[in-house]
C-alpha cells in the first residue's frame, strides 16, 4: 500500500477500535440496545475531534437507523442495567408527556442538533407504553421506586421478556443467504430455475399438505 492508503487505513482502524468494536459486540443485548444506540452516536460526534471526516461519515450512516431510541422501543432501556435509577425515575416521568403527532418509527435526525446533550428520557413518551402492552408486561412495577426494581417478581419477569427478543437482523440475514444459495444450488441457468419453481409450484398446488421433502424424495 502507498502513503494515502496506510493513512486511511489508520483513520479505519481508529474509529473502529476508539467507537465501533464496543458497539458492535453489544449490540445483541436488548435491554441495553436504546442505551447503546445513544452511547454510540455520543461517541462518535466526540471523535469529530479527532477525525471530523470520519466521525461524520458514521454519523450520517448511523442517524438512518434510530429505531431504539424511538417513542416506541426507548422503553427497553427501562431494563438495563446500565441505566441508573435516576434516570430510569425520570423515564417513568416522561411516560406522562404527549406522544408526537406524527407516527415515527425511527426519530428524524433533523430534530436532534447534537446527541451529547440528550439522556434516555428525553425520547420518552406516553407512545412508549406500547412496549408493555404488546408484550403484554406488567406495569404495576413502574409505581415503585426503580432502586427495588430487582427485587420484585413482575419485573424480572418482564426482564426476561425483554431480553428475549432479537434486536439484531442476523437470523434475517443468514436466512436471506440460505434462500439465495438454495435458488443457485440446482442450476445457474434461470430459465432452468424457474421451471424448477414452476414445477415445485404445481406439485404444491396438487398437494398442498404434503411434507416439501417428500417431493424431492420422489424425484
Amino acid at each position: 500500500m502507498n502513503a494515502k492508503e496506510l493513512q486511511a487505513l489508520r483513520r479505519i482502524c481508529l474509529f473502529t477500535i476508539t467507537v465501533y468494536v464496543k458497539a458492535w459486540f453489544t449490540a445483541p443485548v436488548t435491554c441495553d440496545a436504546p442505551y447503546n444506540n445513544l452511547c454510540m452516536l455520543q461517541s462518535t460526534e466526540s471523535f469529530r475531534s479527532i477525525d471530523i471526516q470520519v466521525a461524520e461519515v458514521a454519523l450520517h450512516k448511523m442517524k438512518a437507523h434510530l429505531w431504539y431510541i424511538s417513542e416506541d422501543l426507548a422503553g427497553l432501556s427501562l431494563f438495563s442495567d446500565k441505566v441508573l435509577a435516576d434516570e430510569k425515575k425520570l423515564m417513568v416521568s416522561a411516560l406522562c408527556k404527549p406522544q408526537n403527532k406524527a407516527d415515527l418509527r425511527r426519530i428524524d435526525p433533523k430534530t436532534i442538533k447534537t446527541f451529547q446533550e440528550q439522556t434516555l428520557s428525553a425520547f420518552v413518551t406516553q407512545r412508549s407504553m406500547h412496549l408493555f402492552t404488546t408484550l403484554k408486561l406488567s406495569q404495576d412495577f413502574l409505581a415503585s421506586d426503580p432502586e427495588t426494581w430487582n427485587s420484585r417478581e413482575d419485573y424480572r419477569h418482564a426482564k426476561e421478556t425483554v431480553a428475549a427478543l432479537s434486536v439484531v437482523n442476523d437470523c434475517a440475514e443468514r436466512a436471506v443467504k440460505l434462500a439465495t444459495d438454495f435458488n443457485l444450488a440446482p442450476t445457474h441457468d434461470e430459465k432452468q430455475r424457474q421451471l424448477i419453481f414452476q414445477v415445485v409450484e404445481h406439485h404444491r398446488k396438487q398437494m398442498p399438505t404434503a411434507p416439501l421433502k417428500k417431493f424431492f424424495t420422489l424425484q
